[in-house]
């Protein structure tokens, strides 16, 4: 997949920083996590891998998109352990950059060598989950200026940022892969709870440390993660007016001791535990649906990869 994106970069005309700031990203890796995804979904109906690199290509460029866009709207200075493109770049190249990568979303499924029937599905896809996904986005900037955020709240909100991009992901590829109706109902709700699942490790992680960004980023942009979620339920009064008052302040004006003070409270109040039992619950919900799959050796390389989503380190 690495040699595709590579090919694709060379037809992007060489203008910097455009071109710069595309090899630039998709040389800071990540995990490829959607496109492992795409590839062992297509995989579950008999697909070779390699069948699948085209799309899984498209989704990491899509995942690219929206991390430069993400990092502008929440004021991140650092991804993957490097600055962020919009700090590198100033803001409207970084939104410029993360545009280009649309058409190379485009070109990867348009190039591939699918049917022009799967070609138009995966476009369908594309369009109906890129919308859930600024849906998503949508929500979670909104629950930002609320203090009565709900768990329902959170799981509406993230089921399409989070989890619209690992259904594309993982229907897509067994569309591909030549799966039935009933077969892409079930890898949508798998992935629709494993993406929340996965969001909520994120969400742990900018407390444990890990993410490629500095400890408490969530805290500064003044998220509403499921660990503000649970501590506003359960910090009584005083603490909880204390909690929104320091979310609510710009992220210039958050002191250190302050984004500690709220990671301390989350501590306190067991935040980190519920957050994992509900992870780990939605896992195993999620992990009922692939059960109801053709039982091939990708099945399982899928149910490994679930677990990893809930139990990763960075």
């Amino acid at each position: 997949m690495q040699r595709r994106l590579t090919e694709q970069l060379k037809r992007v005309p060489d203008v910097p920083p455009l071109r710069t700031g595309i090899t630039t990203q998709v040389a800071a890796g990540g995990k490829r996590l959607r496109a492992a995804l795409a590839i062992i979904a297509s995989e579950l109906f008999g697909e070779p891998a390699g069948t699948c690199l085209d799309f899984a290509a498209a989704i990491e460029h899509l995942q690219n998109l929206s991390l430069i866009h993400d990092d502008i709207a929440d004021g991140d200075r650092e991804r993957r352990s490097q600055t962020a493109m919009w700090v590198r770049h100033g803001v409207g190249h970084a939104v410029n950059i993360g545009d280009g990568f649309l058409p190379l979303v485009t070109l990867s499924i348009l190039e591939a060598p699918y049917a022009d029937a799967v070609k138009l599905r995966l476009f369908q896809l594309l369009a109906e989950y890129g919308l859930e996904m600024v849906e998503g986005q949508t929500l979670d900037l909104n629950l930002r200026a609320k203090t009565d955020v709900s768990l329902q709240d959170y799981f509406d909100c993230t089921a399409k940022k989070t989890g619209a991009l690992l259904s594309l992901a993982t229907v897509g590829g067994a569309v591909i892969g030549g799966g039935h109706d009933e077969h892409l109902v079930l890898l949508r709700e798998f992935s629709t709870l494993a993406g929340v699942a996965f969001q909520i490790r994120d969400d742990l992680l900018d407390v444990e440390g890990g993410k490629g960004r500095r400890c408490g980023s969530d805290v500064l942009e003044g998220k509403r993660t499921i660990l503000t979620v649970h501590a506003a339920q359960h910090a009584g009064h005083r603490r909880r007016a204390k909690l929104f008052a320091i979310l609510d302040k710009p992220r210039a004006a958050k002191s250190p001791a302050e984004v500690r003070w709220v990671l301390d409270l989350y501590h306190d109040l067991g935040t980190d535990a519920f957050a994992h039992s509900v992870g780990g619950e939605l896992l195993d919900e999620a992990s009922q649906y692939l059960f109801r799959l053709p039982d091939t050796t990708a099945k399982y390389r899928l149910l490994r990869l679930a677990r990893y989503l809930g139990a990763r380190r960075h």
